[in-house]
């Protein structure tokens, strides 16, 4: 699994879980997980517009995978936080979510496409992706019809791999991209300090920059008359 190093240390994460329950049971004496090293293979990365738009033509219209993704792009959250949405925690504008990673309770604005796209959803029981009435859909069930996708678009794995968390990476730097300032981009995605938001952003702050310097450049010398 190390092409897919996020999905292995995953692995190794719910295994040191059982293994630590075992201990507890008294089956065994240690953790043998706790010396196994984590992967890694660089950071995630915002999904380019042409694979936004692959993703898209490969998904049904309102199939499970494109609900999740216009979600996820549509509040910049985890992929596990947009399985939870509820239909009442939607109010036609903003989304309530607590965020399973940091026990974070925000309300997202929802941006038009998003409202417009669920005002299309079936209901069919209390959560957005709905197993049942009353339970949502498994994670792993969403990711699985996720990964069918990504493989038939060619991201699943090589140079080319792109992930789901990539979705949040993208939606914050579009907002940076719009001139958006950190904390309001806090606001959306609801990270807990600052530099995690830079870390997102980085990228999108450094291409508006440049472009933001080489124009005052261009201002100068035409001024000037330098070339």
């Amino acid at each position: 699994m190390q092409e897919t190093w996020s999905k292995a240390n995953e692995r190794v994460a719910v295994l040191s879980i059982l293994m630590r329950h075992a201990v507890d049971l008294e089956w065994i004496d240690r953790n043998p997980i706790v010396d196994v090293e984590k992967l890694s293979g660089g950071e995630y990365e915002p999904w380019p517009d042409d694979k936004l738009l692959a993703f898209e033509a490969a998904c049904g219209a309102l199939s499970v995978e494109r609900i999740v993704y216009e979600l996820a792009i549509g509040t910049g959250q985890r992929l596990g936080d947009c399985i939870s949405m509820r239909w009442d925690d939607f109010d036609g504008e903003y989304m309530k979510v607590v965020q399973e990673k940091t026990s974070t309770k925000i309300e997202v604005y929802c941006p038009r496409r998003l409202q417009q796209f669920l005002e299309t959803v079936p209901r069919r029981g209390d959560h957005i992706l709905a197993k049942n009435a009353k339970q949502p859909m498994g994670k792993r069930q969403v990711q699985k019809k996720v990964e069918d996708v990504r493989e038939a678009i060619g991201v699943f794995s090589g140079k080319d791999r792109l992930v789901p968390h990539g979705w949040r990476y993208t939606a914050a730097t579009r907002l940076a991209d719009a001139g958006v300032d950190m904390r309001d981009i806090q606001a959306v995605t609801g990270h807990k300090t600052l530099s995690m938001v830079q870390k997102y952003t980085a990228h999108a702050n450094q291409k508006a920059a440049s472009r933001r310097a080489q124009m005052a450049r261009e201002q100068r010398e035409n001024e000037t008359g330098k070339r």
